[in-house]
């Protein structure tokens, strides 16, 4: 009887260390879920930037896309901007004053690159009304009548009138 006594009191004991370590065990997993959220979402911001930054030595590819020893050290930097609290655009300011505009896969919506932005809309408009215009005109020219010489229509019905 004593030994049935001492494994239900052992159990017991056994259940409040559970109770008491269960929740310790489920903040220290929500805090470690919290930490690799947090490095997840840095590593998507890091690339969202990096993705609108040109790579000063590849053709064409942007810092993200790039594996250049370059672009990998723009990352970092990028990383460390962001560590340090700094916005998107002050990142992105912080590489176009060192770089230049052309350092943006994007050109800035001021100045001559406001050219970039505004002359295609202005290039598709003029090509729509001068479509409108030639429409107009070839349907305005197939809605009058011509004016034939009765000459010149005699002589068209006689030589169709001689091949049929």
């Amino acid at each position: 009887m004593i030994h049935a006594a001492s494994g239900t009191s052992r159990r017991l004991g056994q259940l409040r260390l559970a109770l008491v370590l269960l929740p310790v065990l489920l903040l220290t997993l929500a805090g470690s879920l919290s930490v690799a959220q947090e490095a997840v979402e840095l590593e998507a911001r890091v690339f969202e930037l990096a993705g609108q930054l040109r790579c000063p030595v590849c053709t064409s590819e942007s810092v993200a896309e790039s594996s250049s020893p370059t672009s990998l050290e723009m990352r970092e930097m990028i990383q460390e901007q962001i560590a340090l609290g700094r916005s998107d655009a002050e990142v992105l300011a912080y590489f176009q004053d060192r770089y230049g505009d052309w350092i943006l896969l994007e050109p800035p919506k001021r100045g001559l690159h406001l050219l970039v932005w505004i002359l295609p809309a202005v290039v598709g408009a003029a090509a729509l009304v001068t479509l409108f215009i030639y429409i107009r005109r070839w349907t305005k020219a197939g809605s009058q009548p011509v004016e034939v010489d009765p000459e010149d229509r005699d002589r068209v019905r006689r030589a169709l009138g001689e091949s049929q």
